[in-house]
This record gives structure tokens, C-alpha cells and sequence, in this order.
């Protein structure tokens, strides 16, 4: 009876230690997994820098190459490089001899040094008056010639250019309106006022109307055009194999 009891209990204790061996185990691989979470960073993997919580990831020292930092000396430049024929030409001549004091002008130069400025003219609305005339010929009719097309029915209005500048930055680079406005203000010089550069988005959309049901029925005809072909392939089968 004491030799069944005796194997009960080493029995039990096996089992135990058994127990124990596996909860071990598994402690080990949970370890190791925490330990390969907090390695991970976005410099080892595909996570973004706002994760990295525990510090930043550490920089592999990297090697000299003995050069100094910035261009290395007979390295192609990068800069502008001047033009042949240039949009505007200002000639600078001294005005009198440092010598003698005698006066010098453009046809005593034996030489001159170039540089070239590239810049942006200075925008400032101009101001054009249309005049449609009326003409009286020597039948005694009157003929009227028209306004153009592009100019508004109002006596005073902003051009084609102003108006696409304004749809430009709205539609485009996102600025809102009264933002517009202050920029067109500060730029041309134009005292645009917030209502009239909100009504510019409906103007725009009605003029690009039509081009937009023509995109659009290009875009639905070729789509059912691609699904045709689809259905004849799959109507003809598959190509015999040569």
C-alpha cells in the first residue's frame, strides 16, 4: 500500500513538473515576442516615426569619406546658366573717364562683363476703356459695332485675365475666398471684393459644362466599349494553342 501511494504521488509530481515545463515555455515565446515589439521601430520596419515611443531608433555610425561637405571642386555646377539671347539688354558705361575726367559713352567700350537677373514683371491692374462707336455713312444709316464678347454688360468690370487668376487660386491651390481676394488686393492692386470672387465658381462651372458631359460620355462609351470586347473574348474562348 505504501509502494501505490509513493507512485501516486511521484506520479502527481511528474504531471506537475510537466505542468510547469509547458507554462514555462509559453512565458519564454511571450518574452521573446514583447522583446521583438519593443525592438521594432520605424527604422527596422514598416511602422510610421509617430510610433516610436520609446525612444528613437539608433543611427548606424556612418563612414568618411575624407571629402568635405557641399560641392567637390571640379564637380559640374547646378546653378542657372545664362541664355543666349536674353528679353531685355541694359547697357551700364561709365560717365566720364577716372583719368582724365573726359566723358565716356556705349561707343568707347572695349569690353563688358555679363550677368543676367532672372525676375518677374511687376503686376499691376491696368485700367482699358472699349469704345463701340456708332458710324453714320453717307446714306444716313447708323452702324453700330458691338462690344466684344469677353467683356461684361456692366459699365465697370475685371478682365478675362483677373477672372482666371481668381478661379486659379480657388479651384486649384484650395485658398478660400476672402484669402483670394486679399492676395489679388496685395499682388495686382485690384480692390476685388469677397462676393465678387465667390461669384466667379458658378461662372466657371456653366463655361466648362459642356466639356464635362463630353468627358464623361467618353469615359461611359469606353467603358462599354471595353466590356464588349470583354464579352467577345469570352464568346470566341480561348486562343488555340500553336
Amino acid at each position: 500500500m505504501v509502494i501505490g501511494l509513493l507512485q501516486r504521488q511521484v506520479a502527481a509530481v511528474e504531471a506537475q513538473a510537466a505542468e510547469l515545463a509547458a507554462a514555462n515555455e509559453r512565458l519564454t515565446a511571450r518574452v521573446a515576442e514583447l522583446e521583438r515589439r519593443l525592438g521594432r521601430n520605424s527604422g527596422n520596419s514598416s511602422m510610421p516615426p509617430s510610433s516610436d515611443t520609446f525612444g528613437r531608433p539608433e543611427k548606424k555610425p556612418q563612414i568618411k569619406s575624407g571629402h568635405k561637405r557641399g560641392r567637390q571642386p571640379g564637380a559640374d555646377g547646378s546653378g542657372l546658366t545664362m541664355v543666349e539671347k536674353p528679353d531685355v539688354t541694359e547697357d551700364h558705361v561709365p560717365a566720364a573717364c577716372t583719368g582724365c575726367g573726359e566723358m565716356l559713352g556705349k561707343g568707347d567700350s572695349v569690353g563688358f562683363e555679363r550677368r543676367q537677373v532672372r525676375d518677374i514683371p511687376l503686376s499691376t491692374v491696368t485700367v482699358t476703356e472699349h469704345r463701340a462707336h456708332r458710324c453714320r455713312c453717307a446714306c444716313g444709316a447708323v452702324t453700330v459695332e458691338p462690344m466684344p464678347e469677353e467683356i461684361a454688360g456692366s459699365p465697370s468690370s475685371y478682365g478675362p485675365n483677373l477672372r482666371a487668376l481668381a478661379v486659379y487660386l480657388l479651384v486649384f491651390q484650395h485658398i478660400p475666398v476672402e484669402r483670394t481676394a486679399i492676395l489679388i488686393r496685395d499682388v495686382t492692386g485690384a480692390e476685388v471684393s469677397t462676393g465678387w470672387v465667390a461669384s466667379l465658381l458658378p461662372e466657371a462651372a456653366d463655361l466648362v459644362e459642356d466639356s464635362l458631359h463630353l468627358i464623361r460620355a467618353l469615359l461611359v462609351l469606353g467603358h462599354v466599349l471595353h466590356a464588349d470586347e470583354r464579352c467577345c473574348q469570352v464568346e470566341r474562348g480561348p486562343a488555340p494553342v500553336t
